[in-house]
């Protein structure tokens, strides 16, 4: 990949994380709005924070390291470390809002107890795997499987409440789908990236997962913006 590539599969998506974030601040303004979307738009502004500080690695790669020298024998050449930490809040802060919607408290419980257990298997993993070069497979496997049964829980819950009957100006359910079909498509490649690398030969690989991620991100922050819009008009109904 040349810089002008990444470049172009950069910049974009960032705009558009800031777009999101920035539209998620008027909406927030405009509505009475709980802590779960509260949370949930705090969590684009570090989104946002974690992308422009995850562009280091490759600046310096693409300078020779005439930027950034001092990372170059360091574990730190690498933004794994980034994209863990970035992957296991993002996992953490979904299930959290997803979860604090439903209405059984039992199962409320069972989630957070099972989230508690992913964070810990995590951090155990951070400490036995390579956590500066190499995504955490527990990260993107059981932080995924467990964003995906929140998902379902909330819909299931769905089901038995009334905001069906104004759910185009519900922000997660307009969320949950974007993140639905983001999560079905990065999980496996983030798990497979440990095992196809540019430094194995494995380019092709690499440049499918760099476009497909640039899509997705696309779409993600697209919908993100386009839900804030649409639900910012919902102040004077009533669920």
């Amino acid at each position: 990949m040349e810089f002008s590539d990444f470049l172009i599969n950069t910049i974009p998506v960032l705009l558009l994380e800031i777009l999101a974030a920035v539209i998620g601040v008027f909406y927030l303004k405009k509505i009475n709005p709980s802590i779960e979307e509260k949370v949930f738009v705090g969590f684009l502004w570090f989104s946002v924070g974690v992308e422009i500080l995850n562009s280091y690695a490759a600046l310096a790669y693409f300078s020779e390291y005439t930027f950034l020298g001092f990372i170059k024998e360091t574990p730190f050449r690498n933004n794994y470390w980034l994209g863990n930490i970035q992957l296991l809040v993002s996992n953490v802060v979904y299930v959290y809002f997803f979860g604090s919607l439903l209405r059984n408290k039992n199962t409320r419980i069972v989630l957070s107890i099972v989230t508690v257990t992913m964070m810990i298997a995590v951090f155990v993993d951070f400490f036995i795997g390579d956590f500066f070069n190499a995504y955490s497979r527990v990260s993107a496997l059981f932080g995924s499987l467990l964003v995906l049964l929140t998902i379902l829980l909330f819909y299931l819950y769905l089901l038995t409440s009334n905001k069906l009957l104004n759910v185009q100006y519900y922000l997660p359910i307009y969320i949950s789908v974007a993140l639905l079909i983001y999560t079905l498509c990065i999980s496996p490649l983030d798990f497979l990236s440990n095992y196809f690398k540019t430094s194995t030969g494995n380019q092709l690989f690499v440049s499918f997962k760099v476009y497909t991620l640039f899509i997705l991100n696309i779409l993600l922050y697209l919908t993100y913006t386009f839900a804030f819009i649409v639900c910012s008009r919902k102040k004077n109904l009533s669920y």
